[in-house]
């Protein structure tokens, strides 16, 4: 083999070290990003070219991996796989034992494979049809690329040859009606479509030209003159509209005299809880005083009276009647 030596004394093959004059594997590219070199095996599966743009066929060396996906390589791995699975369908067949029968077996094979697909292609033809599709002319073509030689300048203007035609709808284009020189739409202001010739937003309408041009700003002009208040002026009020208004200003003032009596009533209600409050504070107090004056013994126990919790009125009452001898007008408040 190429890179072994057989020595007969010692009866071992001593793989031999590279020649002087080739360089070394890992001096073929210093970045350390290239391929990976194995001291070990001195071996570098990658090619150290790759990252330099460089075609592997124009390199001397391109990796070790590149001699075996070159050549003959591929033919043979392909031909070790057909053997192994005719041999598994009942073919005894081997690549080293038989080559020549091998190699003829792969080639029938392949001869029969073809004409299976091309078989398999007419009938499905035949049953579904769509030969007219594989028919197509190719790519080159259905991209419009012609033979037209057409030459434009700088500015995009045609200096040689014939411009490409511009393609139309199926609908009709550029039709001018009612002596218009635009067509419909080619003119828009403020979410309206119009003529550009005349400034007109009715289809259909006849053309104006230059005077409809300045009737339309000048409408445009006074409308922008007017006040504000000209602006909101609404349409004159339905019927319907005036008697609806005049229901809910019944309701509106309806709803205010009921609130104003409910007021009324609920403020006479509380000044009379109030004195009746105050009233019950000053019998409390005159009780109080009572008890008082008795005699400790005599005092009745305050559990037999009834506990209940004091309405607001009562605890106002309170307040307002509470003694306060810290402050400097109690002595007027008794007055």
């Amino acid at each position: 083999m190429p890179g072994q030596n057989f020595d007969s004394k010692r009866r071992i093959t001593v793989r031999n070290l590279r020649i002087r004059e080739d360089i070394a594997k890992y001096l073929r590219n210093l970045d350390p990003n290239s391929a990976y070199y194995d001291p070990k095996t001195r071996a570098m599966r990658e090619n150290p070219y790759a990252n330099t743009g460089k075609n592997p066929d124009e390199v001397g060396y391109a990796g070790d991996n590149f001699v075996r996906y070159t050549g003959d390589t591929i033919s043979m791995a392909q031909t070790q796989l057909f053997a192994w699975e005719a041999y598994d369908k009942g073919s005894e067949v081997h690549l080293q034992a038989d080559p020549t029968k091998l190699e003829l077996l792969y080639k029938s094979f392949k001869v029969k494979k073809e004409d299976f697909k091309a078989q398999q292609k007419e009938s499905i033809l035949e049953k579904y049809g769509g030969q007219e599709h594989l028919d197509a002319p190719p790519a080159e073509l259905l991209l419009a690329q012609t033979e037209d030689y057409v030459e434009y300048s700088r500015h995009g203007t045609v200096i040689k040859g014939q411009e490409k035609a511009i393609a139309c709808s199926k609908y009709e284009e550029d039709v001018k009606i009612n002596n218009h020189t635009c067509i419909w739409g080619s003119y828009w202001k403020e979410g309206k479509w119009g003529y550009k010739c005349c400034h007109s937003f009715v289809k259909f309408s006849y053309c104006t030209g230059e005077a409809g041009k300045e009737i339309a700003n000048g409408e445009a002009s006074i409308m922008e003159e007017q006040p504000e208040e000209e602006e909101h002026m609404t349409k004159p009020k339905t019927l319907m509209e005036i008697h609806q208004e005049k229901q809910k200003e019944k309701k509106k003032k309806k709803h205010k005299k009921s609130s104003n009596s409910d007021s009324e009533g609920e403020e006479k209600k509380k000044q009379e809880k109030l004195k009746k409050a105050l009233n019950a504070e000053e019998a409390r107090l005159l009780h109080i005083k009572e008890i008082m004056q008795l005699d400790e013994r005599k005092r009745p126990y305050n559990s037999q009276h009834e506990i209940r919790e004091p309405t607001e009125e009562e605890m106002e009452a309170y307040r307002m009647k509470r003694q306060r001898p810290d402050d400097p007008m109690a002595s007027f408040l008794g007055q």
